[in-house]
């Protein structure tokens, strides 16, 4: 597919087409992609099968892994992997695990086919950026006050990416005028995120730091912003959009912190 490879990672991660496909139904509440923990059963598993539960092991920009409920750990696993192409003109989607060859291959070829059109379509929707703008350890959050279904969660600085704009370039704007103050773009982080609406948009995320580092935020737009460490991460109420990008926030805080140790 055409597809870039987060957009592609994104759709494979998109729990309605997972559950249609799969003809199944969630364990847990779940949103609009899937996310480590989310548990699922899968009426698609053969019917000797006594396990039809599974888990998300996994969730991001190199694919999706699901772990079979209850059994050995390593010994049932189901997944998606999404690389990218050599000649760098799309990405390619493959099954790993337990695929096939029946009956699991019809269910795999429906999926893939789901996964292929959706990344197609998504990769043409207008395109916001949320920052993850990161220091000594710590992730920045701020606080929404509008509108009213959204005052008081908690999201990554950013915004919509104006006609001609650069993505980092946004990035850079966006902070200045919700934060005040310039930030250094260190580049891309988690899958694309699909927004909700119409028309509906793409979320690209991406990492950044403080250009001065002595330099402090302040809630220009918003009603507070807070530094959060990778525990805090979860004591926040997040927009749900950028509850989709949480692992991947924490990912991102983990390995600064370990790069700040090893200094």
């Amino acid at each position: 597919m055409t597809a870039a490879p987060r957009t592609a990672a994104a759709a494979v991660r998109h729990t309605r087409s997972v559950l249609e496909a799969f003809r199944g139904r969630p364990v847990t509440a779940v949103g609009e992609l899937l996310v480590v923990g989310d548990r699922l059963v899968l009426e698609e598993f053969p019917a000797s099968d006594p396990v039809r539960e599974v888990s998300v092991r996994a969730a991001d920009e190199t694919g999706l892994s699901l772990t079979v409920v209850g059994a050995p750990e390593g010994a049932e696993e189901l997944g998606v992997v999404v690389e990218s192409e050599s000649s760098g003109a799309g990405v390619t989607v493959r099954c790993r695990g337990r695929e096939g060859p029946s009956p699991f291959r019809p269910w795999w070829e429906t999926y893939l086919e789901r996964v292929g059109a959706l990344a197609e379509a998504w990769a043409d929707r207008p395109r916001v950026v949320g920052a993850a703008v990161v220091e000594e350890g710590v992730l920045l959050a701020q606080q929404r006050c509008y509108p009213a279904r959204h005052a008081g969660r908690w999201e990554l600085p950013g915004g919509r990416v104006e006609p001609g704009e650069d993505e980092a370039a946004a990035v850079v704007r966006e902070c200045r005028e919700e934060l005040g103050v310039d930030v250094r773009v260190a580049g891309r982080f988690g899958t694309d995120v699909p927004i909700p609406g119409e028309p509906g948009m793409l979320l690209h995320g991406y990492l950044a730091t403080l250009a001065d580092p002595h330099a402090v935020p302040w809630p220009v737009e918003h009603r507070a912003v807070r530094w959060l460490d990778a525990e805090g991460l979860t004591e926040v109420d997040w927009l749900a959009t950028d509850r989709l990008l949480l692992d991947a926030m924490r990912g991102v805080v983990e390995e600064d912190q370990r790069r700040a140790l090893s200094e």
